[in-house]
Formats: C-alpha cells, structure tokens, sequence
C-alpha cells in the first residue's frame, strides 16, 4: 500500500496522470456525465486494489481534469471516495472488512469464500450505490468554490510582520497589541 502512494505522488508530479487520466475520464458535458466516468473505473479498479490507495491516485487525476474541464471539483471528491468504497464490495480483497471476515468465517469452521464470492451480491450494490450517488449528489453535495480560488488575490487579505526582541508588541498576543481589529 505504502509503494503504491509513492507511485500515485510520482505519476502526480510528473503528469503522468493527467496522460493516464485524460483518455479514460474523457470530456464530460456536465457534472453527472463527470461522475458517472469518473466512478466507472474507480469502482473497478477499487475491487482489485486497497481502497484508501485508489483514492490517493486518483485524487490527482480526478483534480486535474476538473479544472481543464471547469468542472466543480467538490461535486467530484465524494463520489470519488464513494466509488472506491462501492468497489470494494465486489471481491473478496476488495476491502480489508471481506478480507477479516474471511478470517472469522474459517476459524468458526465455516468454509471460506472465494475471490468472487461476493461478486453476484457486489456488483448490484455498487451499481445501485453510483446511480444513487449520481442522482442524489444534485441535492446533496452543494457547489462550493475554494477560498483561494474566490479571492482575486489571496495575498491581498494577508498580513505578515516581524515582531523584534525589546520593541512594544514584543510579547503580546495580537489582541493585546490592539492588531485584531485593524482598519481596511
């Protein structure tokens, strides 16, 4: 798991993964169209692989085609993790739960499951789970624009000063240097 968020920073900072993400995301035209090619393949990919580290590598990707998109990336994130999550259901390593229950299963001399085991039930549910987030997310998730990005300059509504050793404000909290409530 560790190597694999390696990987995922690695593809992240190269561009590897908008390369890789481009062509399996596509060009949405709108948000549902988004999530649905988005969770498609993080579902499938999240049945074969942890699900904290699917997220990880695609949290980079998914960002990214946001914004050459002008997509809303908070409409994008949860269904992200959802997807994973959903994924997880449909084979026995699909999540560490299937994996611990396997476990209990053996020691109470039950017969263990196989990788597919789960799949009949799995692939509905995850299914059912998109299609819900999909239609649900519209009322659900609400649109919300980063600070940064709200802002037409960040660095307008910060104040930075050095405080030296000996001088009036030494000491003080910024309450008690009368700097909390500063005009303009």
């Amino acid at each position: 798991v560790a190597a694999l968020f390696v990987v995922a920073a690695g593809l992240a900072h190269s561009g590897g993964s908008s390369r890789i993400g481009a062509p399996i995301l596509g060009s949405p035209r709108s948000t549902a169209a988004a999530q649905v090619r988005m969770m498609v393949p993080v579902t499938a990919v999240s049945a074969f692989l942890n699900n904290t580290t699917v997220v990880a590598a695609f949290l980079p990707v998914v960002k990214d085609w946001a914004r050459r998109h002008r997509l809303d990336v908070t409409r994008l994130l949860m269904p992200l993790s959802y997807a994973a999550v959903l994924g997880g259901v449909c084979t026995l390593i699909g999540t560490s739960t299937n994996i611990v229950v396997q476990g209990l299963m053996i020691d109470a001399g039950m017969p263990g499951m196989s990788m597919f085991t789960l799949t009949s039930v799995g692939v509905p549910i995850a299914i059912a789970g998109v299609v819900y987030v999909v239609l649900a997310s519209r009322v659900l998730l609400p649109s919300r624009t980063p600070a940064a990005e709200r802002l037409a300059n960040p660095r307008e509504y910060t104040v930075e000063m050095e405080v030296e050793r000996g001088s009036p404000l030494d000491g003080l909290s910024i309450e008690k240097a009368g700097l909390r409530q500063l005009p303009g």
